[in-house]
């Protein structure tokens, strides 16, 4: 008897980890955006160069820490509520975005420290692992960039009840949110981003799927939220986010 249609599954997995004590700060799930991710993988099979894995971002939109200490979580912009494709998807609150490199890339190094890549292959398996490993250095983000971050890790952040269309004018790096993103490499000059214009240009670019030379592309595919986390000089953190994809899976 043939199936009529074959299960598709696509979990993530997200690690954060301070590499000065080994700690794992957040070990959690992900949301993907089903309508999106659906576009983006259907593109990336025919060459789309617009569809390939290109962002993280990070945001602090997500989560607000009451007056008695209780964090309350916005609901996730992935999951069952995003079978419908939505092409403006950004985090609640984006603050600083860095790129990835990924096969397409190869030439370009960024120090190894932000990157997209299968592990090794094991054709015994019936999915296939794309890990995201990037690196928030002791000197990230920049001094002169659209956020400061403190010399230590004592911030007050309580959070917002609302959420902003806007780049954040924040002084202090905490993030309860990361998102990934494809789209073409060119919406911000350099590795990071370094402006409050860069951080507002990236969540104002729309998706294109045209793939013409010089075209401008992001597209959301997940979305993931966590209790606040402060990334401060005396601190480095490593993310480690995997997408497993996977069919024929129940």
């Amino acid at each position: 008897m043939l199936l009529d249609f074959i299960p598709c599954s696509i979990q993530g997995f997200v690690k954060i980890i301070d590499k000065t004590t080994n700690e794992v700060v957040v070990d959690t799930h992900n949301d993907v955006l089903y309508g999106n991710i659906s576009a983006a993988l259907a593109h990336a099979l025919i060459g789309g160069s617009n569809s390939f894995l290109y962002y993280m971002a990070f945001g602090n939109g997500a989560a607000y820490v009451g007056p008695t200490g209780i964090i309350s979580y916005k609901p996730s912009l992935g999951g069952p509520t995003s079978l419908v494709k939505n092409p403006t998807a950004n985090l609640y609150n984006t603050i600083y975005v860095k790129k990835l490199s990924n096969d397409a890339t190869a030439s370009v190094d960024y120090n190894q420290l932000s990157k997209a890549y299968i592990p090794s292959e094991d054709f015994s398996t019936n999915y296939e692992d794309i890990v995201i490993d990037v690196t928030l250095g002791y000197n990230e983000p920049p001094t002169a960039g659209s956020i400061s971050q403190s010399l230590i890790d004592n911030s007050s952040f309580i959070g917002s009840t609302t959420s902003t269309n806007g780049a954040s004018t924040s002084t202090s790096f905490v993030f309860n949110e990361i998102g990934l993103f494809s789209g073409s490499n060119n919406l911000f000059i350099g590795d990071v981003t370094q402006t409050t214009s860069d951080v507002q240009a990236f969540i104002n670019q729309g998706v294109n799927f045209s793939n013409l030379a010089g075209t401008k592309s992001k597209l959301m595919l997940t979305h993931v939220v966590f209790h606040p986390v402060q990334k401060a000089a005396n601190r480095s953190f490593e993310i480690i986010y995997t997408l497993r994809i996977q069919m024929g899976a129940n």
